[in-house]
């Protein structure tokens, strides 16, 4: 009894992600690390997060990592924000 093996169908190119690499990708995350900013790229797990920070470019949440919104869409925490830090 011979067993078949599956046919492995390659994905066309236009649905593959890139990884995450190169200078300008390199210099956004440690900026954003360094600066300990919430990017709405990174919470919301963006598919093009390697598109855009490698040209370095990003957006960030200025009042924390919560958003008020709650999109469905979305993988940002959704809720209350608290109030302010001003210190």
């Amino acid at each position: 009894m011979e067993h078949s093996h599956p046919v492995v169908l390659r994905k066309p190119p236009w649905l593959k992600v890139k990884l995450p690499t190169g200078e300008g990708y390199s210099t956004t995350l440690r900026v954003a690390r360094e600066r300990q900013l919430h990017t709405v790229c990174e919470d919301a797990m963006c598919p093009n997060i390697a598109e855009c920070w490698g040209r370095k470019t990003a957006t960030f949440m200025i009042l924390g990592d919560i958003c008020t919104r709650g999109c469905r869409f979305c993988s940002v925490k959704k809720g209350k924000p608290q109030p302010v830090d001003t210190d």
